[in-house]
């Protein structure tokens, strides 16, 4: 099963899902992506596939959106990240405050409005598990003004760019990709959008209907993969995305 190395400062590492309804969303994903939870306080739960830890659900508070993904980046220290947020022209919203058993967090809104948190590892680095169906693949910031989007992340984290795609840059953390940073579609707010992997992207379309999701656009070919931009049913949006099984990867 594929695994993630070491989290460097910057990389997204961990994904939460703040949901008005937690068993709601439990019975959702658990149907979408054979996910288990693992009950970590009232309202809260961690998602689990093989047994490794692949997200978070967690009751939205009544000052938080009724629904939706937060990317969480790797952070050595949230309290001197949460500093440089401000600093730089964002807000913090929360913490830095503990998990316990498994690290310390934060909470912020960067300048063009996207919420994200930070992540500091204790025995928990972030997801166990990535790029299987299941799984988180990737992580996307999407605005209305890209250039101001990485110049804010490039203060915070160091990101260096690859050339833009399409208005679309890739973003490196010690010369490896990390994420994406790209134009939102007209209307859209900023925003960091997940993408969770899949082994055929029209089935797992065709069941997140079935489900009383909705798909927003696709299911249609990307460069990484045939993608769909869905949301659950309580209006979380989220990308599906194929990815080679094994079995694939091995006979390529």
């Amino acid at each position: 099963m594929p695994k993630p190395g070491v989290y460097r400062a910057g990389v997204p590492c961990w994904v939460v899902l703040t949901t008005p309804d937690p068993a709601r969303a439990r019975a959702f994903y658990g149907a979408l992506f054979d996910w288990e939870f693992v009950p970590t306080g009232p309202g809260e739960a961690v998602a689990t596939r093989y047994g490794a830890q692949v997200a978070a659900v967690e009751r939205a508070l009544a000052a938080e959106p009724p629904a939706g993904w937060t990317t969480f980046l790797t952070c050595p220290d949230p309290l001197r990240t949460a500093t440089a947020v401000r600093a730089a022209g964002g807000r913090p919203v929360r913490g830095p405050y503990e998990v316990p058993d498994q690290g310390r967090a934060a909470l912020a809104v960067d300048p063009l409005g996207a919420r994200f948190g930070l992540w500091q590892a204790g025995t928990i680095d972030g997801a166990g598990l990535v790029d299987e169906p299941g799984a988180l693949a990737w992580n996307e910031h999407l605005s209305p003004d890209p250039d101001a989007a990485r110049a804010f992340y490039r203060l915070l984290f160091g990101y260096g760019y690859d050339r833009p795609r399409a208005g679309h840059t890739l973003a490196r953390v010690a010369g490896l990709p990390a994420c994406s940073i790209g134009p939102c579609r007209p209307g859209a707010g900023a925003r960091w959008l997940a993408h969770f992997a899949t082994e055929d992207t029209d089935r797992a379309a065709a069941r997140l209907r079935g489900l009383g999701g909705t798909v927003l656009s696709g299911p249609a070919p990307a460069p990484f993969g045939r993608t769909a931009l869905v949301r659950d049913d309580c209006g979380a949006e989220f990308v599906l995305v194929a990815v080679p099984t094994r079995d694939r990867a091995a006979a390529a």
